[in-house]
């Protein structure tokens, strides 16, 4: 028989982050009956409950991951994700729980981000979209209606230019502008129905009034002259300010037009029924346990569990009544630890090791596979024991990587290795890359998507052919990099180049604002697409760049700045990589000059054996890396960090030895679902 489990924490920020989460949120997760174990703590990286042996029992979901449970869980992604400090990559990818920390401004981030989940569920109502037991007759009102006015004075007329005040501002101001208007910005503390009202007397007929929300045309009146109200019912669907406009359309156009009084009202939230019935309110708390919570935990609750979740509620409606008692048991459910973070104690099993069980098990394949909760398969087959084998795990892992998130997940990890998430955001000097447009940018983006998703998912290529293939399908916004396209197949182009390092978005990334990189380029080979670890400079080592000089190619200019010795013992192993893709600018294209003097792109990688001076241009420099044995080893070490969440250790080296052979003799696809067949994937080791 299994044993219930415990995670007690000890010191370390990771305690500090679950105690700021609040009593009611642990209690679930530090408070279960049974065998109690500690999970060690590392002085040196607190934010790592296991002492930075890389084998963590806890990951904090990345803001990726967090965004796609809740689109999963609730339907809707909140606006206040982006509250949350951006996830650290600096280990490569945005989930490594050895880069995570957690700070005053998470808690802040994820106090909000329930509490707008709380407050839409409530308000909209939508929670009966989720639960059956929870019409809109059982969600109690959460927000009393209230009044805010506006009086003339708080409104934006414009155009400016066109305002003549009066003497004081209770005065009639006059516009002189054909189709004046008068803007105000109300924030919202509640979503829900709204009624608003405009208050307007004038000298003149205004022809029609057009009434704005947020830019959308909500409601039309026409001729309007003296004293006129008009009242509208506005949804309001999240919280935060929102901009009301009010056109006035006079005629003629050049008309003077004297504004006596103008003002608005907002009355609301407005309930959506008659007050909640308290057996129906008290069964949609029920459901909010029972379903609600066992999806957003992403496992069936425990007793204790339960029983707390119930207790929060019972106690909050005593003292607080049946609205704020449902608000905080939904907070409570998307403030837990079980929701933010991917718990993953298994059972032991011996030698410091413990075996995940099975809804550990459809966790780790969903996030790992599809950055996002179990779907309705993997939840049948974690209920149904059916999750207890390595055949049973390659079947879901090769049932997800056909769906749509998983092809997505595909997408992110070799869009996180090879920095192409970089390049949506990357700038360049207009000067130096006039054809570096936004449009050009785009369609590069588009180019290394469909890249990756052909030569995984449509080719089934193997990592080799992903290094060194020269087939490339150009988007037309930026084909015009490769020169005179010819369509071959389809949209691909046989476009001499190889793979994914000679793809313009590659090499845009990896080269400089205003030019290339040698430097860059090689330490980006060597560091993401070989890992090898290069140390850091001396603190007192000056790494700038060496200046232009119009007489000299970059090459030349990197040769004189390396010469120096304190420089030489890191860059004979980094240059040699970098020139080779001197025969590409710094958008991708192929060149013969730089600065008018003939390319030098002679280059090797030392590190693996290829002498400087072997390869000649970034085709011959990729194809040699395509075929050493260091591509299959760096690829199974980025993909085990990015599936388990976690830093590789020499633990896990068979797991890495079976992985690398699978890239080396399998295609892309067959690899990647390779590492759940591994110890790696079905156990967690503590360090002794």
């Amino acid at each position: 028989m299994k044993r219930a489990k415990t995670l007690a924490l000890g010191g370390g920020r990771l305690v500090v982050a679950l105690t700021l989460l609040g009593s009611t949120a642990c209690d679930g997760l530090i408070g279960e009956a049974g065998q109690n174990r500690d999970v060690p703590t590392d002085a040196a990286n607190p934010s790592d409950p296991n002492g930075g042996f890389g084998t963590t029992a806890m990951r904090r979901l990345s803001l990726r991951e967090l965004g796609n449970t809740l689109e999963s869980v609730v339907g809707f992604r909140p606006r206040s994700l982006d509250m949350l400090p951006f996830d650290s990559a600096s280990f490569g990818f945005d989930r490594v729980s050895e880069s995570q920390s957690f700070s005053r401004a998470h808690l802040d981030g994820y106090r909000a981000v329930a509490t707008e989940v709380a407050d839409r569920l409530m308000n909209e109502p939508s929670l009966d979209d989720l639960l059956s037991a929870c019409p809109d007759e059982a969600i109690p009102a959460l927000a009393a209606p209230v009044m805010v006015e506006v009086t003339g004075t708080q409104l934006a007329l414009g155009p400016d230019w066109a305002v003549q005040p009066g003497a004081d501002p209770t005065e009639a101001r006059t516009l002189y502008a054909p189709n004046p208007e008068a803007r105000y910005t109300h924030n919202f503390e509640t979503p829900g129905r709204y009624e608003v009202t405009l208050a307007l007397d004038t000298n003149a007929t205004v022809d029609a009034v057009e009434v704005r929300f947020d830019d959308n045309v909500v409601h039309t009146a026409t001729a309007l002259s003296g004293p006129t109200q008009i009242t509208i019912t506005l949804e309001v669907e999240t919280a935060g300010s929102h901009v009301l406009t009010y056109q006035l359309d006079t005629q003629p156009s050049n008309a003077a037009l004297e504004v006596d009084y103008i003002g608005l009202s907002f009355h609301g939230p407005l309930a959506s029924g008659p007050p909640a019935d308290p057996a129906a309110q008290e069964g949609c708390a029920a459901a909010i346990v029972d379903e609600l919570a066992p999806r957003a935990f992403r496992r069936p609750l425990t007793t204790e569990q339960r029983d707390g979740l119930w207790s929060l509620y019972t106690s909050r409606r005593t003292a607080d009544g049946g609205a704020q008692a449902m608000r905080s048991l939904l907070q409570s459910v998307f403030m837990s630890p079980h929701f933010i973070y991917l718990v993953e104690l298994g059972e032991p099993v011996g030698g410091h090791r413990f075996e995940l069980d099975a809804w550990e098990m459809a966790n780790r394949l969903s996030y790992a596979f599809c950055e996002m909760p179990p779907d309705a398969e993997l939840v049948r087959a974690a209920a149904e024991g059916e999750l207890e084998s390595p055949e049973a795990y390659q079947a879901q892992a090769e049932r997800l990587l056909t769906l749509p998130c998983g092809q997505a997940t595909v997408r992110h990890f070799f869009e996180q290795w090879l920095w192409l998430d970089r390049l949506p955001g990357l700038n360049k000097s207009t000067t130096a890359f006039p054809a570096f447009t936004d449009e050009a940018r785009d369609g590069m983006v588009s180019e290394a998507t469909q890249f990756i998703d052909q030569m995984v998912h449509e080719r089934e290529s193997d990592l080799a052919a992903f290094f060194s293939s020269d087939i490339v399908w150009p988007d037309p916004r930026s084909s015009f990099i490769y020169g005179e396209v010819e369509d071959e197949e389809g949209q691909t182009y046989d476009s001499g180049r190889a793979g994914i390092l000679t793809l313009p978005a590659t090499l845009a990334v990896t080269g400089s604002f205003e030019g290339t990189s040698p430097v860059k380029r090689g330490v980006f080979v060597l560091e993401q697409v070989l890992c090898q670890h290069l140390p850091p400079p001396p603190a007192d080592l000056e790494i700038a760049p060496p200046p232009p000089d119009p007489n000299l190619t970059t090459r030349e200019r990197w040769e004189q700045h390396s010469s120096d010795p304190t420089c030489a013992s890191c860059h004979q192993l980094i240059d040699p990589v970098g020139f080779a893709f001197e025969n590409f600018d710094g958008i991708g294209r192929e060149r013969t000059e730089d600065q008018g003097l003939p390319i030098n792109s002679e280059g090797g990688i030392p590190s693996i054996g290829v002498p400087e001076g072997d390869v000649e241009g970034g085709v011959e420099l990729a194809v040699a890396i395509a075929d050493s044995d260091r591509l299959p080893t760096c690829a199974a070490s980025q993909w085990l960090r990015f599936t388990l969440g976690r830093l590789d250790t020499e633990a896990d080296e068979t797991t890495l030895d079976n992985v690398a052979n699978s890239f080396t003799v399998s295609s892309i696809r067959d690899a990647l679902i390779s590492i759940v067949a591994t110890d790696a994937f079905s156990h967690r080791q503590e360090q002794p």
